[in-house]
């Protein structure tokens, strides 16, 4: 449990950690950057319990002290900072870090703050954190997770060690579900491409099962949008508003046109990303492959104009008169 070895992918960020810890050069604070399901976490909960290990080598060694105690998860000296709000504010900084950073560790050479979902620290509680970093005690270590860098103060990102996690392949994603027992071949390689490069996002995916659902009633309502009438096609915008906050519904859309695509040009049930709906994709690959390509882009499109908070109704509307339309 939380080892080096059951991490995968990012090799290089974590020989960078087992060199910083064995040379005895770690820094007193490390950003991790990485999106939802990156596993930041993992990486983080490894690195935190190799720092704290009385016998480490390659790996943390597992049966000291301090180890058997972090795979409880009650380890003394590693504090889990959080939240029950969506933001991490002044006073959960102040309660949970300044007020016993100065106590020395229980028992172990380290104590270490995991801060989670630190991109949401508001400014007041990056500046009450500054000081701390500025001038750390000498056993603190603050490990920072965050899905991106640019929520901090410079001052903040001056005085950590940024790292940042790579996706993973859509190969090495499918092949650790394999290897994991975790689907079948035909079901890990839909997964692995809607888990856009992040192994705990894809096992988010399997275990969810709105999802699923969501997925059979996205994929139904494409198949038939080409029989529909434009005013009905329009409908789907208000009807999609259950989505608001979950846009995993367009990553749905889009491997629909990719696979649309490969149906056309390839004509190659090998190359689909959803084999189990081949049947229904080969049927709806209709449409010259330009027109297919357009309505492709119209789904990326989409997708940057919500991140950048694009009106959510309008921009849906847009996106499925593109899809309507059958002119290049």
């Amino acid at each position: 449990m939380y080892t080096f070895q059951e991490i995968w992918g990012n090799q290089r960020l974590l020989q960078h950690l087992r060199i910083a810890v064995k040379n005895e050069k770690t820094s007193h604070a490390y950003l991790f950057v990485g999106g939802a399901g990156a596993g930041k976490r993992m990486i983080a909960n490894t690195f935190a319990k190799y720092l704290l290990c009385s016998g480490r080598q390659e790996e943390a060694c597992g049966i000291c002290d301090s180890c058997r105690v972090f795979d409880s998860g009650n380890h003394p000296d590693v504090i889990h900072v959080t939240s029950e709000k969506k933001t991490l504010g002044v006073d959960e900084i102040r309660g949970q870090v300044l007020e016993t950073v100065d106590i020395k560790p229980y028992h172990y050479a380290k104590k270490i703050y995991i801060i989670h979902q630190a991109h949401t620290m508001t400014v007041q509680a990056q500046n009450a954190l500054l000081k701390t970093l500025e001038e750390p005690p000498s056993y603190a270590v603050f490990l920072l997770l965050a899905e991106n860098e640019d929520a901090f103060l410079p001052t903040i990102l001056s005085r950590t060690v940024t790292l940042k996690i790579s996706p993973l392949s859509e190969e090495e994603i499918s092949r650790y579900l394999i290897q994991k027992g975790l689907t079948t071949a035909e079901e890990a390689v839909f997964f692995a491409a809607y888990g856009q490069g992040r192994i705990g996002h894809a096992l988010e995916l399997i275990e969810d099962e709105t999802f699923g659902q969501m997925r059979e009633n996205i994929l139904k309502q494409m198949s038939q949008l080409s029989s529909m009438k434009l005013a009905d096609v329009l409908l789907l915008a208000k009807e999609w508003e259950i989505y608001k906050n979950d846009y995993r519904f367009l990553d749905i859309i889009d491997l629909w046109y990719r696979d649309l695509l490969v149906a056309k040009s390839l004509r190659d049930e090998g190359f689909l990303i959803q084999k189990d709906k081949k049947e229904m994709i080969f049927s709806a690959a209709k449409e010259p492959t330009e027109i297919l390509a357009k309505k492709a882009a119209a789904v990326i499109k989409a997708k940057e104009r919500l991140k950048q908070n694009g009106n959510f109704r309008l921009t849906l509307e847009v996106m499925l008169m593109e899809l309507k339309e059958n002119k290049t």
